[in-house]
């Protein structure tokens, strides 16, 4: 039997274990980025088709499977026979033909790849040696990238081209929060930038994570950094209280409409703050926020909950993740459409009462996390609602759905066992239409899938 410990505080030692393999890897704070360069080369890449990429799980470790495709892929695909496998891939931006993110052996070396003419295979281009763990990379265009380092208040700034080094920007600033008497137990770390192209600003919310507390998000407000990129230099923060984890969980796209407001997609703390339900703080559940056109603060009265709106405020965990920009005001995201099964209940009901075994409590956990319960929903972030795609059906809501945009349509990864789906739907937002144009039928979980440009 499990211990008779509270309902909810089980329910955080229980997600808290599951979200484990989640956690960022050991953090070497000691920074020192260093340039690697050599001759001028001249980019002579593959810069057309597609990659895709599955991720299995073995208790040897994880393996990804990445191929390539001249022409969009569709159907069943086999990864393990046709792709080459890969111990780590984990695109953290995607410029034209190159794709950026930690190096594949070494983690605290930012790499850029590209797909070998002759091969048709994954071949490092360019290196930083950085000393420590990448947090997340963006492109802004040719001359000017930038990357985060975790546990590290700066943001430095390179050339994507030249994989050169142009400047770091210590946040002098910025806010940070601490365990009182112990200064290491608590981690700040930027994993999410957004670059506001009006103004020429990026933001960068603050994730904040004590490592031995079962939630991944140990405040009960959102700060995000401003950094002005015309004087190069940390401008200003700004808070609003009661939200957390500013994260989309999915491939981090930014959201900036067309006017110059920010969107910021908060994760909240999937019950493993002992929040559950519809009498749940308001931080504990997802809200979008918003930063206002022309201005560095918070719209205090703008917070946006897609899954309240959808009318299922009433869950045990609610999820809103995987959001992108299409236009006009209108994003996308996975969102929480699906009522408790009456067995979660029942298991909920058992854990409560201290009667539950071990097996139950495992089923409970793989219920709430793996059971298809989030539908890809259009949101008006102006008139704040929430519209279903009615042609893609249930995903699983922890599956880190992603999301891409490839010239005037929508990719969203959809992951139900049920229905042998373990790919991506394509979406047409002029005709609001989908369809399933592949999935990964040997290679594990369908993870990335990107288009090569020029």
């Amino acid at each position: 039997m499990k211990n008779q410990k509270s309902t909810l505080t089980i329910i955080g030692i229980m997600f808290g274990i599951v979200f484990f393999s989640c956690e960022p890897e050991a953090v070497v704070t000691d920074v020192v980025v260093t340039t690697q360069t050599g001759e001028e080369e001249e980019f002579d890449y593959v810069n057309e088709g597609y990659l895709v990429a599955s991720q299995s799980n073995s208790s040897a470790g994880n393996t990804i499977f990445v191929d390539y495709f001249e022409t969009k892929p569709t159907g069943d695909l086999n990864l393990i026979d046709e792709g080459e496998s890969l111990p780590r891939f984990i695109p953290e931006a995607i410029y034209k033909n190159f794709i950026y993110g930690r190096n594949r052996e070494d983690a605290t070396i930012m790499t850029r790849y590209a797909v070998d003419p002759e091969t048709k295979r994954i071949t490092e281009t360019g290196s930083l040696q950085v000393n420590a763990n990448v947090s997340v990379i963006k492109i802004l265009d040719d001359q000017r990238g930038v990357f985060t380092i975790f546990d590290t208040q700066s943001l430095f700034v390179f050339n994507p081209m030249t994989m050169e080094l142009i400047q770091e920007i210590p946040l002098t600033g910025a806010i940070t929060y601490e365990v009182e008497g112990d200064p290491t137990a608590q981690e700040n770390n930027y994993f999410h930038i957004i670059h506001r192209i009006q103004d020429d600003r990026i933001f960068l919310p603050l994730n904040t994570n004590i490592s031995n507390t079962p939630q991944f998000y140990d405040a009960e407000d959102v700060v995000v950094e401003v950094v002005n990129l015309n004087t190069m230099s940390w401008e200003s923060n700004t808070r609003f209280e009661q939200a957390t984890q500013p994260i989309t969980r999915g491939a981090e796209n930014y959201i900036v409409d067309e006017n110059g407001n920010v969107y910021i997609t908060c994760q909240g703390q999937y019950t493993l703050d002992g929040q559950i339900g519809a009498f749940a703080a308001p931080r504990s559940r997802p809200q979008i926020l918003k930063i206002p056109a022309g201005s560095t603060e918070f719209d205090a009265d703008y917070s946006f909950n897609p899954v309240n709106v959808l009318g299922f405020s009433t869950i045990v965990s609610q999820f809103v993740t995987g959001a992108i920009y299409e236009s006009n005001g209108i994003a996308y995201a996975a969102i929480s459409a699906k009522e408790d099964l009456p067995r979660v209940n029942e298991l909920l009901v058992k854990l409560a009462g201290g009667i539950i075994t071990d097996n139950e409590f495992d089923e409970l956990v793989n219920l709430v996390l793996n059971t298809p319960s989030s539908r890809w929903a259009k949101l008006d972030l102006n008139a704040q609602t929430v519209e279903v795609i009615a042609d893609i059906p249930l995903t699983a809501g922890f599956a880190f759905p992603l999301s891409y945009k490839y010239d005037d349509k929508l990719y969203f990864q959809v992951i139900n066992s049920d229905l042998g789906l373990n790919g991506y739907y394509e979406f047409n937002p002029q005709t609001n239409s989908s369809n399933n144009i592949f999935n990964i039928s040997i290679g594990g979980l369908s993870v990335d899938f990107i288009k090569l440009q020029e």
